[in-house]
């Protein structure tokens, strides 16, 4: 590695660097000593906590070292995490370089060894959401206030670039965040300031070593395609392009931020049921912008994927152009949206496991379990209900709907459709195929969410009775 020149202007080059990083970091236990929307993420003056990601290389080699030199005044405990993929024949010299580091910087280690899957959202990413769980992990092991990473200012404009080439909107063109709050983990990024040059030459400086990964120069990987071949034709464009260039991912992440709040404004105003649901009349007078932003919004709260705004765009054209009452927009991974009545949900789709007839003979359980129907019938002692004896006299068989079975539930109503009595009971068309009908012999005494035949009640042998009922097992909608 070559050596800092000796000269009045390369000392206050030195000095200037040297400030820097240690502004940012002092900076960065400051924020992480304020709150969050009210709620403490540390009290008082008292010296953060953090996990760091050390991969061994010149950017986490600087910001451990960064850190250590604050151990003990901004921070607390440090813990240095070295996520072991096992794809380089170097990983092991890696592993024992990154350990010997923290020992010289007087922090804790932990190595952690993984197997990245292949297949799936790729390569590059399935390994960072494997080192992110990670460090999940880890930070909450570690009692860490935050997790800090060593992303740079030249790491911002790629991921800029990557995002644009997806065509990525404004939330994806802001790139990464200094500071991010999610599910009850901090992740902070000090270095974001510094381009890579600077911290190579702090490193240089404070005499850092560190290693270098031979897969940083393959560039079959769009990063370092980028980092390699784009980035230094711009440089020779426009010579010092990146300072202005970042000023423009951070215009674009404050205005991602002012798009997220209108969203959330949107999705108060349109949603009920706690955002479960969607009102259909309010979603469509909202302007034509402002739809997808807020269905985008509404199917990440409800846990579905994100969908590419072609989709979504395709989902609100049917909103708007169907006329049926219950109709499914779109199926994925176990869910659904659907547009029903004059709402939009998303609904858990379940799928029959077997369409064959259950027969059994019931001995006084009070459940019995119906796991083709996702739920379990409930046998409860009532004083209007069947007779124990006329429950064990014969077997009971469940079967689903086949069409055009009635049942009467109401004393001195006449028996009904089993399409009307759904309608009356409000149960959307969508669920119906899902409800178990309880026969005994050809007669019908049961449909769950229903009711019972009141007329195979009457007779009393004198056993005790019992009311029916299907109760649905727990589910993400329930």
């Amino acid at each position: 590695m070559p050596k800092s020149k000796n000269s009045s202007s390369e000392k206050k080059a030195v000095r200037g660097i040297t400030t820097r990083v240690r502004a940012a970091l002092e900076n960065t236990a400051r924020q992480l000593q304020l709150s969050a929307d009210g709620l403490p993420i540390a009290s008082g003056e008292k010296p953060i906590n953090v996990v760091v990601a050390f991969s061994g290389g010149l950017d986490s080699s600087v910001l451990l070292y960064a850190a250590s030199q604050l151990k003990g005044k901004s921070y607390g405990e440090i813990t240095a995490v070295h996520v072991h993929h096992g794809l380089s024949k170097h990983a092991n010299e890696w592993a024992e370089f990154c350990a010997e580091r923290a020992r010289k910087y007087g922090v804790n280690f932990v190595l952690r060894k993984v197997t990245v899957p292949s297949g799936g959202a790729g390569f590059e990413a399935e390994a960072r959401q494997l080192r992110y769980a990670v460090l999940e992990e880890e930070a909450k092991k570690a009692g860490a206030d935050a997790i800090l990473t060593a992303h740079h200012l030249d790491d911002q404009l790629e991921t800029f670039l990557i995002q644009w080439m997806r065509g990525a909107g404004p939330a994806g063109l802001a790139a990464m965040p200094p500071l991010l709050r999610k599910d009850g983990c901090t992740i902070m990024r000090p270095l974001l300031g510094f381009q890579r040059a600077e911290l190579e030459r702090f490193a240089e400086i404070r005499g850092i070593k560190w290693i270098e990964d031979e897969s940083n120069e393959d560039t079959k990987y769009l990063r370092n395609a980028i980092r390699h071949n784009i980035i230094p034709e711009l440089e020779k464009i426009r010579p010092g392009f990146k300072a202005a260039a970042a000023r423009s991912v951070e215009l674009i992440a404050e205005a991602a931020e002012t798009l997220r709040d209108v969203a959330e404004d949107d999705f108060k105003q349109a949603s009920e049921n706690e955002g479960k649901y969607l009102r259909i009349e309010d979603f469509l007078a909202l302007p034509a912008g402002r739809r997808a932003r807020v269905l985008r919004l509404w199917l990440d709260r409800v846990g579905f994927k994100p969908l590419p705004r072609v989709r979504l765009l395709e989902i609100i054209r049917q909103i708007k152009e169907t006329t049926k009452q219950s109709v499914c927009l779109l199926f994925s991974d176990g869910l659904e949206i659907r547009k029903y009545g004059s709402r939009l949900m998303v609904t858990e789709h379940e799928k029959p496991e077997s369409e064959a007839e259950i027969v059994l003979e019931w001995n006084g359980e009070s459940e019995i379990d119906l796991p083709q129907y996702n739920g379990k019938l409930v046998f409860t002692p009532a004083e209007e209900g069947f007779n124990e004896g006329y429950l064990k006299a014969q077997p009971l068989s469940i079967r689903r709907r086949s069409g055009g079975e009635k049942i009467k539930i109401h004393k001195f109503r006449p028996r009904k459709a089993l399409k009307m009595l759904f309608q009356e009971a409000g149960i959307p068309e969508f669920e119906r195929k899902n409800l178990p009908l309880v026969w005994r012999g050809k007669t019908l005494i049961y449909v769950g969410g229903v009711g019972s035949e009141v007329r195979e009640q009457v007779d009393d042998d004198g056993t005790p009775r019992y009311r029916i009922e299907f109760i649905k097992n727990p589910g993400l909608f329930s």
